[in-house]
């Protein structure tokens, strides 16, 4: 097992490792999820995993280290202190790994990288995350209109972002053991 980097009693976000990436793979081509994120290849996941100004992270259970989700960053050596929450995919849904694993991720951006702003953006065909990201404090800042292609298609893009000070202030509205 790969330490944690943070962790709260349920789950642990820790460094993602080429041998996790056939999992990693699978979880974002799976139906549930393919339509949300973007398919990489194995040899752009390793890219990120080496890269400097990315990180990639698993998100497993704190009590047998299973696979439930990972997550992508980018911007860490932005010298505005502004990080991009580029991708959270999780493959158990409904039971609060989500919430949980945004909630993490606020704490290592403001709490140990610093970051002045966090930021994301979300298909505007994808309610259920925005409502998410609002829910945890994510402040909308308008739509990126047909600004990505994927196939034929032309899709917009939701834009949402939370300041330091905002994480600072705010306070979680309901507890993990709520959500199950």
């Amino acid at each position: 097992m790969t330490q944690a980097v943070v962790e709260n009693q349920h789950i642990r976000l820790r460094e993602t490792v080429p041998e996790d990436l056939d999992w990693v793979m699978a979880t974002e081509g799976h139906p549930d999820n393919r339509d949300y994120v973007y398919n990489w290849s194995q040899e752009r996941h390793l890219a990120c995993i080496a890269s400097e100004d990315e990180k990639h992270f698993m998100v497993t259970l704190v009590e047998d280290d299973r696979p439930v989700g990972y997550v992508i960053l980018s911007g860490l050596t932005s010298e505005h202190q502004v990080i991009s929450f580029d991708r959270i995919t999780v493959a158990e849904k409904g039971r609060g790994y989500g919430r949980q694993t945004v909630r993490l991720i606020k704490q290592l951006c403001f709490e140990s990288y610093k970051c002045h702003r966090l930021w994301l953006d979300v298909f505007d065909f994808n309610p259920q995350a925005r409502r998410l990201y609002e829910s945890e404090g994510f402040v909308f800042e308008g739509t990126l209109r047909e600004c990505k292609k994927k196939g034929d298609d032309f899709l917009s893009m939701h834009v949402l972002s939370m300041l330091d000070r905002e994480y600072r202030e705010w306070t979680p509205v309901d507890d993990f053991a709520t959500e199950r």
